[in-house]
């Protein structure tokens, strides 16, 4: 099958939340322009286990009204703004990930997406910790392949480090579920 790129204009009806159009709703319009057809699937692979550390949890607990947890249902006028999370570069080879308002399940979400960055994980990360509720949290360290033990900048440690130093947590590589999109069907869009 050849490769083609399609520019598609949509607009979305009323005051969507960001995860709500990137979600549901861009799920919609794949649906609907490309015809496509997926299914998820569950099987055993390798991931990461975001446990507790021998020293105990370091994150700092969410306080309550300081920013509201980001959700599918629009804000309310006069809400405190949404919750924030993001992954910035602090130089060269050094990431830091902010998260305000976030659970661990979100936690694990966002440390993948520092890959925009030039880190790569080579496994999805499960949260094993069985903690609820909502933190708020800063991590850095240095951008490193995270099979190698040493970073490139030595003044910051790896990920593996950081977050057991930093956030009381540790990542252990291991087996179990991983969700994958499988695509059974997809077409050329349709004009916009």
């Amino acid at each position: 099958m050849g490769r083609w790129t399609a520019q598609i204009n949509a607009k979305a009806e009323g005051d969507a939340s960001p995860e709500m159009m990137m979600g549901p709703m861009m799920q919609a319009l794949l649906e609907d322009r490309f015809k496509l057809k997926m299914h998820r699937e569950t099987r055993q692979n390798p991931v990461y286990a975001l446990t507790v550390a021998k020293g105990g949890l370091k994150l700092k607990p969410f306080q309550e009204g300081s920013c509201t947890p980001s959700s599918d249902t629009p804000r309310v006028p006069g809400q405190p703004p949404l919750c924030k999370a993001r992954a910035s570069s602090k130089g060269a080879n050094v990431v830091a990930i902010d998260g305000q308002g976030m659970t661990l399940d979100e936690f694990s979400g966002l440390v993948l997406t520092a890959s925009a960055f030039g880190f790569k994980f080579d496994r999805p990360i499960i949260n094993k910790t069985g903690i609820a509720g909502r933190f708020d949290f800063h991590l850095e360290f240095a951008i490193d392949d995270v099979r190698a033990a040493a970073s490139l900048d030595p003044a910051y440690p790896s990920i593996f480090t950081a977050v057991q130093q930093q956030l009381g947590l540790k990542l252990e590589p291991t087996r179990g579920p991983a969700e994958f999109l499988v695509i059974d069907h997809i077409e050329r869009p349709s004009e916009n």
